[in-house]
């Protein structure tokens, strides 16, 4: 069985161990995977480290942090393999999601469905000129608004999944820096962060 959410920390690392605690009680788990994000395409397999995305075969957890990165959850329910990943501007540059398509297929998934979490948004994203050229060549969609520059991460990343032969699409991505609610580090420089989970029981 697979199961995967999206919750709002309250304090940081305090609220970080909680809900790690809190997930392994629910699920009846003892291993909960969070690796140590560096904005990278680094991705484990059953097991953590400085990366930015898990892929769990065996029952167990994985989870991720976010504030304004975009978080990404992949699965095969047939296969019972899931994957949890955050995409920042240097992950989705560096294609992290069309990676892990790739290893979930070299691990046997075969029907691979993907939710979009919550991130900052084509609206909001602001960048500057300097980066035009890198995004371009990243697939990366941009528009110029007046003087200013913003980019569209969430675009790039279901390009990826679609270009990857991933169908099924869910994208319940409202923008962190807009949205009512949510946390956003670009917007206040909060240490507050989104916890995205993912399970295999």
């Amino acid at each position: 069985m697979i199961d995967f959410g999206f919750i709002k920390e309250r304090d940081a690392k305090a609220e970080l161990d909680e809900i790690s605690a809190e997930l392994k009680q629910r699920f009846s788990l003892e291993t909960l995977w969070r690796p140590h994000q560096i904005h990278s395409n680094t991705i484990f397999v059953d097991g953590e480290g400085e990366g930015d995305g898990i892929i769990i075969t065996k029952p167990s957890i994985a989870l991720i942090r976010t504030a304004d990165c975009v978080p990404i959850v992949l699965f095969d329910r047939t296969a019972d393999i899931a994957g949890v990943f955050h995409s920042g501007w240097r992950g989705t540059e560096l294609k992290i999601v069309s990676k892990g398509v790739r290893m979930m297929r070299e691990l046997g998934c075969k029907n691979i469905s993907t939710v979009i979490f919550p991130a900052i948004g084509l609206c909001c994203f602001e960048i500057g000129e300097e980066l035009l050229e890198r995004f371009a060549d990243a697939g990366i969609p941009t528009e110029k608004r007046g003087e200013k520059y913003y980019a569209d991460l969430k675009t790039a990343i279901k390009n990826e999944l679609k270009n990857g032969g991933v169908s099924e699409i869910s994208d319940q991505s409202e923008c962190t820096f807009c949205g009512e609610g949510y946390f956003s580090y670009r917007k206040n420089k909060t240490e507050k962060r989104h916890a995205t989970f993912v399970v295999v029981q």
